[in-house]
């Protein structure tokens, strides 16, 4: 019994040591990249769509890998870039007299 224990809290100690998984995070950053790309982020802010897609794509390695904190911060960073590469295309669309969608 006493050997069973000891192998057991380590193994209790990693798994405990994981971060939870960062769904709201993953959801929004999503959400956030789909909206970017419907504005058209890609053609009139391609800097910022960039980053918010490459931070997107991080965090679902990361995710993958099961490094949670890392995932959540790359989309906490890809929500960040998406919303303003949003903003700059919208923003851009309205000065060309361009139609709002």
């Amino acid at each position: 019994m006493g050997r069973w224990l000891a192998a057991l809290i380590p193994t209790c100690l990693a798994v405990g040591c994981v971060a939870p998984l960062p769904i709201e995070e993953y959801t929004l950053a999503r959400a956030a990249v789909t909206s970017a790309r419907e504005s058209g982020a890609e053609r009139l802010a391609p800097g910022l769509w960039y980053k918010a897609e490459e931070n997107y794509r991080k965090g679902q390695k990361f995710l993958k890998d099961k490094d949670n904190e890392t995932a959540k911060v790359n989309f906490l960073k890809a929500i960040q870039f998406a919303e303003k590469a949003e903003n700059a295309s919208r923003l851009k669309k309205f000065e060309s007299g361009e139609t709002m969608q």
